[in-house]
């Protein structure tokens, strides 16, 4: 019995160490490229059964082996990078169908776009995004930046009505921080290190990915179901004055300046573009302020800027599911409206 017993033990020992050998090479844990606690969601793939919206067929949602969402491309041959939030990422739609996609195939030059986008995050976090992420690859050096930005900013700026100025660290919003893309709780960022880092989870993510990727062609012709989204509902007592107004602006303008920097940097020519959300939305007036901003700050700093709100986009308002997010046929109207106006500065 002692002999079984200790046996057991060696082995378990053994299995032990072997486990922190293959973390040891194979993990992230001592690279500089890693990402620490960062909420990037690398290596993700997951099957969109059902929509918040009418669909005919199932969907997919995928990110690559550095987070960016539905990529095959090396980095090394990108051109464009876009950034925006939650309707740049576009959870609730298929990879081939998120406007980036349509973008991309209405461009007259063949160029490969890469789509960085985070939900929830503001020109805060766009600026954030190149030391803590893009920052990682050398091998990344796009020709042109797109910024996609508004929605969260003009969420921001009411979820600060009442403040004497805007705090510069970034939006808090489900327990973590969207800009800065950390955890609040310090456990849940020891987690997210781990997952991170460890070899072992990565391999679990690509057998998870290769499995959902064989169910999803096993079942691309099952019917979808619908769902009832989510709707922001307006604060109660929104007063904006002036002074709010402009405190807010001078933040918004320091960010999209340090944005412009980055692209600098990386020797890139940045081109803004104007968010659109439902007529009948109440943040519409909102976000217009912020789009101002954004023109202003183009004509001030000649920088290409593309106003969607004056590119007489024709999407019904039944077309934002929620009243900020599009369907597939909005991104599609929202992609090719960008690639156009595009095009035509490609031409100047």
């Amino acid at each position: 019995m002692n002999n079984v017993l200790k046996i057991l033990i060696i082995n378990f020992f053994i299995f032990i160490l072997g486990l922190f050998f293959i973390e040891i090479i194979f993990g992230s844990w001592f690279k500089k490229s890693n990402y620490g606690s960062l909420l990037i969601p690398k290596k993700q793939t997951n099957i969109i059964e059902s929509f918040p919206y009418d669909a005919e067929e199932i969907g997919i949602y995928s990110r690559d082996k550095n987070g960016f969402r539905a990529n095959e491309y090396e980095l090394n041959d990108i051109e464009i990078l876009i950034l925006g939030g939650s309707t740049t990422e576009e959870r609730e739609v298929d990879d081939n169908k998120i406007w980036t996609k349509i973008f991309e195939k209405n461009l007259n030059s063949n160029l490969k776009v890469l789509n960085a986008g985070i939900g929830g995050q503001t020109s805060y976090g766009h600026k954030s995004m190149f030391s803590l992420w893009f920052d990682k690859f050398e091998t990344l050096s796009p020709k042109y930046i797109i910024l996609y930005v508004g929605i969260n900013d003009a969420l921001f700026l009411l979820e600060n009505l009442n403040k004497n100025e805007i705090p510069d660290e970034g939006r808090n919003l489900n327990s973590s921080n969207r800009d800065t893309l950390m955890n609040i709780n310090l456990t849940d960022r020891a987690v997210q290190y781990v997952k991170n880092n460890s070899a072992l989870h990565t391999f679990y993510l690509v057998i998870k990915g290769n499995l959902i990727s064989r169910k999803f062609k096993f079942n691309y012709n099952q019917k979808p179901k619908k769902f009832k989204p989510f709707i922001v509902k307006s604060p109660e007592n929104l007063m904006l004055n002036n002074k709010t107004i402009k405190i807010f602006e001078n933040y918004y303008y320091n960010n999209l300046i340090n944005i412009n920097n980055n692209a600098n940097k990386y020797k890139s020519k940045l081109i803004l573009v104007t968010q659109v959300i439902s007529n009948e939305h109440w943040l519409k007036d909102y976000l217009s302020i912020i789009n101002n901003f954004t023109n202003n700050f183009c004509k001030n700093e000649k920088i290409l800027c593309i106003d969607l709100s004056n590119e007489n986009l024709k999407i019904n308002d039944n077309d934002f599911y929620d009243g900020i997010h599009t369907s597939p046929k909005a991104s599609a109207i929202i992609g090719k409206a960008i690639a156009n106006k595009f095009n035509e500065f490609i031409l100047d």
